[in-house]
């Protein structure tokens, strides 16, 4: 089961904030929480996300139930 442990811990270390990812989606704050939460962002705004703040694709996609270490 993927979660979003990683990609919340991503943009806490780089400032990123709610407020500049809801610009950048042109959506609301509420709704980027919601997304945020549900780990809800679709492939176009995942890309759009990654190309603006270097975010690496792997953070999106970490499985909570893997040992694996996140990049």
């Amino acid at each position: 089961m993927y979660d979003n442990q990683y990609f919340k811990t991503f943009c806490i270390m780089h400032q990123i904030k709610q407020s500049d990812i809801a610009d950048l989606l042109e959506k609301s704050k509420s709704t980027v929480h919601r997304k945020n939460k549900d780990l809800g962002f679709t492939q176009k705004e995942i890309i759009k996300l990654h190309d603006t703040y270097e975010i690496p694709f792997e953070v999106f996609f970490h499985d909570k139930d893997s040992d694996e270490e996140p990049i």
